[in-house]
């Protein structure tokens, strides 16, 4: 990817045996703390005003987001972008469109070239906050084959580097194929005449007419040539449930998508953890970051949008994203297995196994014909995943792949949430899956086989949620929420719970083998999803975060009792965002997802954004006990 000469330019404690005790409440796993300093691999503080040193575990961590718009990371991905960014890593951030939208449209006056160039200064500066650097950056023209790329490197981080594709914005109807210029070039599989001209000024050397195919292999090129560890992108199935998302959005998220899957397959032994975000309908969900991080994504954001006229009472939702920060998908702690631990690549399943005390290298299981959504669970014989193009459940045992099918009918659309799944006493698997109904749906893998079929589990109102998109307004949906917890009791029992806006619902077996009942909602006023529930010491107790606040809550019961005991707070709980509190020792090191023990609760496993796999006894009080698995 050759680079032209740049144009000079300034421009709570004791709950449940398994958890592992945290030293003090930092999210070193990478989901939100607003600290400056972060520990990384060897112990050394990392200056936030500098890259990481070589070799360190943040220096092996690279992040590349692709976005539609100049915003979407600083709205939807902080405060996972700002905290990664002042680990020290290597970041690339390429935006899709010029994001100029109606600007210049009568009776609009503005430039539109101005506003897009705006907009550019507007990131550049928040990302220079953000770092605690000087707002200077070169500006470099990019080559990936035939195409020029417009390009901003950071004067005193130069591993941090911004690209801009220019596609013409959605809502431009000035744009020369019209409106929804990105979902156009998507949709035109198979018409490599179809192309777009950028938003440049004339005679720009960015100005030229973009195919779908320009698209993928700028993206394709600069993955080759950034070689990130992680990839952030936006939503390709926003939730029909809630607000609707913008087309660039899901365009955007699309061509991601593809071009990571055409890069692993011609680099299958290069790691790439996928991060999805929701986007809009986050608005429509309980605030979920504590109040600290809020204001710093507002502020973050205030630097950006000094330079964008067009942040203003038109839209009256800004606050709303800066409070709030979700993933699609998130991970759970269901991927650990006896001796194995699973993640998904690029779309691909891997495992990592353990024989005679040492971990294998990671391999990889494949795919069932079409790529997996990132997080996967593990029970019995088999391991569990979502397959993101066609909304079909898949099941992974030693004679290979399997569809499990929907559990949707035709009509609805790829909205399923990940599978959670446990094995009761009697051995009998239970798969369980958030559907596109905002209900649960059920599987169960018996001495048999499969049942024929995914069933509803009862006790959903599937009347909650009225859609507020004006093409779903007659429709009617349950309110339930992915992060699903499943746990089996000392009785080999499954209880099953799932977090709506208002509620907590619960779900048990009455014998083992046999189907779950609604055993009602639990005493509480609300959860943030996704929840963390376990079966030790007699006790049954589910953690969660409290909406508004962001504190860490449990609730618990004996095994022999119906009735819950009051809801205490988890002082020694990690500050997560996006995914289920844990209690522990968290390695010193960025994560993707959060820990798990193995069964056995020999070993606790997570994977870290350098693509390793990171293990600790299972008994760790110290980082220090953390190690590494790979060079």
């Amino acid at each position: 990817m050759p680079t032209e000469p740049p144009d000079p330019e300034p421009v709570s404690p004791g709950f449940g045996r398994r958890r592992f005790f945290l030293v003090g409440a930092v999210a070193a796993a990478g989901l939100g703390t607003g600290l400056g300093l972060l520990s990384e691999g060897d112990g050394r503080p990392v200056n936030r005003h500098g890259a990481a040193a070589p070799g360190t575990a943040a220096a092996r961590a690279r992040y590349l987001q692709i976005v539609a718009h100049e915003d979407d990371d600083l709205l939807f991905m902080t405060p996972d972008l700002s905290e990664s960014l002042r680990a020290g890593s290597p970041h690339l951030t390429v935006y899709l469109s010029a994001g100029e939208s109606k600007a210049g449209v009568p009776p609009d006056t503005h430039d539109v070239n101005a506003y897009v160039a705006d907009r550019e200064t507007g990131v550049r500066t928040a990302y220079a906050l953000m770092l605690g650097v000087r707002d200077r950056w070169r500006r470099e023209t990019l080559t990936v084959g035939a195409l020029r790329l417009l390009s901003y490197t950071l004067a005193d981080r130069p591993d941090i580097r911004l690209v801009f594709l220019l596609v013409p914005d959605g809502r431009d109807p000035r744009a020369s194929l019209g409106w929804h210029t990105l979902g156009r070039l998507w949709s035109a599989t198979g018409h490599a005449d179809v192309c777009g001209w950028t938003q440049a000024p004339e005679g720009s050397p960015y100005r030229r007419c973009l195919s779908r195919e320009d698209v993928l292999t700028a993206l394709t090129g600069l993955i080759q040539s950034f070689r990130p560890t992680v990839v952030r992108s936006q939503d390709t199935a926003p939730d029909e449930r809630y607000s609707a998302d913008h087309p660039d959005h899901i365009a955007a998220a699309h061509f991601a998508a593809e071009a990571v899957r055409r890069h692993a397959a011609r680099h299958p032994e290069q790691p790439l953890l996928q991060v999805n975000y929701r986007d809009y309908n986050i608005r429509n969900l309980a605030v979920n970051l504590a109040d600290a991080d809020n204001r710093y994504k507002r502020r973050v954001f205030a630097a950006y949008s000094a330079h964008d006229y067009r942040i203003s009472a038109e839209n009256p939702h800004w606050d709303a994203y800066e409070a709030r920060m979700v993933y699609r998908w998130p991970r759970g702690t269901g991927f650990t297995a006896a001796d194995a631990v699973y993640a998904v690549g690029a779309g691909r399943l891997l495992v990592w196994r353990r024989a005679g005390g040492r971990w294998s290298a990671p391999r990889s299981l494949g795919d069932p014909g079409g790529p997996l959504a990132p997080a996967v669970a593990a029970a019995g014989p088999v391991v569990l995943g979502l397959r993101t193009d066609t909304g079909e459940v898949v099941a992974y045992d030693r004679r290979g792949w399997r569809s499990l099918g929907r559990p949707d009918p035709k009509k609805v659309r790829n909205q399923a949430g990940t599978p959670v799944a446990v094995a009761d006493g009697s051995g009998t698997v239970a798969a369980f899956v958030r559907n596109g109904r905002g209900g649960v749906s059920a599987r169960f893998l018996g001495p048999g086989g499969w049942s024929p079929r995914w069933t509803d589990l009862p006790g959903v109102d599937l009347n909650q949620v009225v859609s507020p998109q004006q093409k779903k307004r007659h429709h009617r949906y349950g309110d339930v929420q992915d992060g699903l917890s499943a746990v089996v009791t000392d009785d080999g029992l499954i209880e099953l719970f799932a977090a709506t806006r208002s509620q907590i619902l619960w779900w048990r077996q009455r014998a083992p083998g046999r189907p779950l009942v609604f055993a009602g909602p639990l005493p509480v006023a609300g959860a943030i999803a996704p929840l963390a529930a376990e079966a030790v010491g007699g006790r049954v107790e589910v953690m969660f975060r409290e909406p508004w606040t962001g504190r860490t809550l449990a609730i618990s019961r004996l095994m022999t009792s119906n009735v819950w005991d009051a809801t205490v707070p988890v002082r020694a709980a990690a500050h997560l965002d996006g995914e289920a509190p844990v209690v522990g020792v968290l390695p010193p090191t960025r994560l993707i997802g959060v820990p798990a023990p193995l069964p056995d609760g020999t070993q606790v496993c997570a994977i870290g954004a350098d693509g390793r796999l990171h293990v600790a006894p299972g008994s760790a009080v110290r980082k220090a006990a953390w190690r590494a698995i790979g060079r």
